[in-house]
């Protein structure tokens, strides 16, 4: 972990990357428990914490939380194993408790500061980092990571159909709908991480969520045309129908009739039969992200 420690100080350096004439990266933390929970139970008796240099994709720390030993158990006297519990408080704290011990040795023990890290839509890391990493918490940024955006979009869907069941009706939130929408929002992330310039790209990915719902709908007259290949076709009927107007002006300016002219027309309601409630709509609207600046960073 200290050579891993060594290559992003020097990568950070090459970049002149600083905070206060400290080398500053962006790393990627994440836990897990010996449970498998989804915002329910929290009562695993171990979990892991890790923290991966983003610009080399290797580990800078690790670190283990155990509430439980066997052999502390079994009464086996303390001077005759190692005893490897050393938490007391709740498992839901473990992740947060050792992403900040890893920020706070982060100087110490690689000579450089996590300014910005990619992390959990969920967590309760981030808050945790301000209040306790001393100095320099304050700078820390947090960039959202686009997965569990995209899984917190699932889970606020599948919650919203739990609460409406008239919404799973057909035209409405079906399982097949529900992850169009999210397939959706994940490519438009994908596709907007990819802009040279982050401001156009968080303009667009802003329109592209907002708009994901009326496009999953069968309604594209807002959509974007490097998105949406029915706006895109929408878009060569326009030019097409421009240039044949061109055309025909073209040739009836001396006065002379014309034979069989092309009329093309672009009829916008066609295809829009499927129309959802209003009331699905604003409920969609109120479920977006809301992090949009900070998941249109590219990964």
């Amino acid at each position: 972990m200290r050579e891993a420690g060594k290559e992003e100080k020097r990568l950070a350096e090459e970049k002149d990357s600083f905070h206060d004439g400290v080398p500053a990266i962006c790393v990627v933390v994440d836990g897990g428990w010996s449970k498998r929970s989804h915002k329910h139970s929290y009562n695993a008796n171990s979990g892991v914490g890790i923290i991966v240099g983003r610009a080399t994709g290797k580990l800078l720390h690790i670190g283990v939380r155990n509430r439980f030993c066997t052999a502390c158990s079994l009464n086996i006297p303390a001077d005759k194993h190692d005893c490897f519990k050393n938490w007391n408080a709740s498992a839901s704290e473990m992740e947060a408790d050792i992403i900040v011990e890893g920020f706070v040795e982060a100087e110490r023990v690689h000579g450089i500061r996590y300014t910005q890290f990619v992390g959990d839509g969920d967590s309760s890391v981030y808050p945790t980092l301000i209040q306790q990493v001393p100095g320099w918490g304050h700078a820390i940024h947090k960039l959202e990571c686009a997965n569990h955006c995209c899984k917190c979009y699932r889970g606020s869907l599948e919650k919203l159909v739990q609460d409406n069941p008239s919404y799973k009706g057909n035209g409405g939130l079906t399982e097949k709908m529900r992850r169009r929408l999210v397939s959706a929002a994940r490519c438009a992330i994908k596709m907007r991480s990819q802009e040279s310039d982050r401001r156009v790209g968080i303009r667009l990915l802003k329109a592209d969520l907002k708009n994901g719902p009326s496009h999953c709908f069968g309604h594209h007259d807002k959509c974007s045309p490097d998105f949406c290949s029915t706006a895109r076709d929408r878009l060569q009927s326009d030019n097409i129908t421009l240039e044949v107007q061109t055309l025909e002006a073209t040739t009836n300016d001396g006065g002379e009739s014309t034979h069989d002219q092309v009329t093309c027309k672009f009829n916008l309601e066609v295809g829009f039969s499927i129309i959802y409630p209003n009331s699905i709509k604003h409920e969609l609207d109120q479920h977006l992200f809301v992090q949009i600046a900070d998941i249109c960073s590219p990964m």
